[in-house]
């Protein structure tokens, strides 16, 4: 292992943790219809977006591609006949700020990042999320500040997802940095470990097992990749500290 001059993380399971209940997101966003001529309940509407879920979206994430939760929204509610007097970007902020019942850092989090600001070494995140990138950086930006980034990506805003190589080129085109001089830090063995490996990205897959994580697949085991494999951001901060 080198010295990274950069480090890039995922979103969801890596450097936050949370717990949803889309009902609720569904009673809040109804609450601020202006038509709803069919007279659909919040457990309508939970359906209706379950099932186009499974015919669009999953679809799309098999292809390693993103839709934008705008697009998929707009798809719904104008299917449904639902209208709202609020823009879509609103829209998508009230259905969030109802779902999402726990949002929190994971453990240790900004211990890491204030290390890494104190070695210089950079940061980012890359996110498979179709929320907006506004939507996430107003998630992130609840618990840090925005300047310890270098840049946010959402794979909404290029329609790419990991493990797709193309979004790993983007980072690294933002980053202005070879390869081999980046770290990728992710939960997901698939998408974020084998993903950042292929594209010459040094792999390190977080797995902290004391938290009950909403992102964790355990179907999915272990990376077919060389890779660092820790369960706490500290022992992170101590192998870095090792590295010249």
């Amino acid at each position: 292992m080198t010295r990274p001059k950069m480090i890039l993380f995922d979103y969801g399971g890596t450097l936050m943790d949370g717990a949803w209940e889309p009902p609720r997101g569904d009673e809040a966003i109804l609450r601020r219809a202006v038509k709803n001529p069919l007279g659909l309940t919040p457990e309508d509407l939970g359906h209706f977006a379950q099932e186009l879920r499974a015919e669009l979206c999953d679809p799309v994430i098999a292809l390693r591609r993103e839709l934008h939760e705008w697009q998929f929204t707009r798809l719904l509610y104008e299917m449904l006949q639902i209208e709202f007097s609020i823009p879509v970007e609103e829209q998508e902020r009230v259905f969030f700020q109802a779902a999402a019942i726990r949002s929190e850092p994971m453990p240790h989090i900004k211990e890491l990042l204030a290390f890494l600001a104190g070695r210089n070494i950079r940061a980012g995140v890359m996110s498979n999320i179709m929320s907006s990138a506004g939507e996430l950086r107003r998630r992130i930006e609840e618990h840090f500040s925005l300047s310890q980034f270098d840049f946010i990506i959402a794979s909404s805003d290029y329609g790419v997802a990991k493990p797709d190589p193309l979004i790993f080129k983007l980072a690294l085109a933002k980053a202005g940095l070879p390869p081999e001089d980046v770290w990728f830090c992710g939960d997901n063995p698939r998408c974020d470990v084998e993903g950042s490996h292929a594209a010459g990205m040094f792999p390190v897959w977080y797995e902290d097992l004391t938290v009950e994580s909403i992102w964790r697949d355990p179907s999915h085991g272990a990376p077919a990749c060389p890779h660092l494999h820790i369960h706490d951001w500290r022992e992170l901060i101590d192998i870095l500290k090792e590295l010249v």
